[in-house]
């Protein structure tokens, strides 16, 4: 999408609402948007890309290591990153297993969110625990306060995505916990090469409406929109996030926050935000109408 497009984006509507998340995952998004007379455009930014060769080889050494008491999820992209690399291991007749739910079976499941919980659902899993909206925004942290109220169990497999926070797998071991790492993902400039768990997207800036019905920008066209302030609102969900964008162009503000570290991170910058309760789309809009509102 070129800068005159993007132009064409903001024209005659009430506000623009600019969101690092990539097309197949923003159709809910956009509706509720919509629902509130915002539009949606997209920065993905970076996108979750499935595991080189060598990758998978460490998936595979790791997932040797069980069975396990329990097993942690921190996002999405870790269940589906998982179940593709079991059934490209399985395939190769490296694994018994082709789906997360026979690997995991009679292990207790942990998700952080409400998101990642409904994902472990639809593969077959049944989280145990969950983290809520308004416990720790649905964090690593909130994960394991619950985790230690209850009393961390022996043996536990992390799956997350590279680069990753360890804060997760650090607070199971000091809570006694005997822990397995296994990189299911890893970011990658959108669009990706080798996507995670679907077709490539279009070129950089293409946009998608079958997927998300959002245009979808490159860095380059993303730093036009924010220099001629064609956004009324810039909505991230990670302290990564904003700083990528924060380096593009100028934010509009309230910038519009997901969690604690990244309203922390804002305020670094000398941005005023405000913070959405949960990534769930109803409740990314309603603080997207608020940063709107002023």
């Amino acid at each position: 999408m070129n800068r005159t497009d993007a132009g064409r984006t903001s024209a005659g509507r009430d506000g623009v609402v600019l969101a690092t998340r990539t097309p197949d995952r923003a159709r809910a998004l956009a509706e509720a948007l919509r629902k509130r007379r915002l539009r949606l455009i997209l920065s993905p930014l970076r996108a979750p890309r499935a595991l080189t060769e060598p990758e998978l080889d460490a998936l595979d050494s790791a997932l040797g290591g069980g069975p396990w008491e329990a097993a942690t999820f921190t996002s999405v992209n870790g269940l589906r990153g998982l179940r593709a690399g079991l059934a490209r291991l399985h395939a190769a007749g490296r694994s018994v297993h082709a789906e997360p739910a026979a690997l995991l079976a009679g292990t207790q499941v942990h998700c952080v969110g409400r998101a990642t919980a409904e994902e472990a659902r639809a593969q077959g899993l049944t989280p145990a625990a969950e983290t809520a909206a308004g416990e720790e925004e649905q964090s690593a942290r909130g994960l394991l306060t619950r985790l230690g109220r209850a009393g961390a169990p022996g043996s536990v497999l992390c799956v997350h995505g590279r680069p990753h926070r360890p804060e997760l797998a650090d607070g199971l071991r000091e809570l006694g916990a005997e822990v397995t790492e296994a990189v299911a993902y890893a970011m990658a400039d959108w669009p990706a090469p080798e996507p995670l768990g679907g077709q490539a997207p279009g070129a950089a800036g293409e946009e998608r409406p079958a997927e998300s019905a959002a245009p979808a920008l490159d860095r380059q066209a993303t730093a036009e929109v924010l220099h001629e302030r064609a956004a009324d609102v810039v909505l991230v969900t990670s302290p990564r996030q904003l700083e990528a964008l924060h380096f593009l162009g100028p934010l509009p503000e309230p910038v519009v926050c997901l969690g604690s570290t990244t309203v922390a991170r804002a305020r670094e910058l000398g941005l005023a935000a405000v913070t959405a309760v949960s990534p769930a789309p109803e409740d990314l809009a309603e603080a997207a109408l608020r940063a709107r509102s002023g």
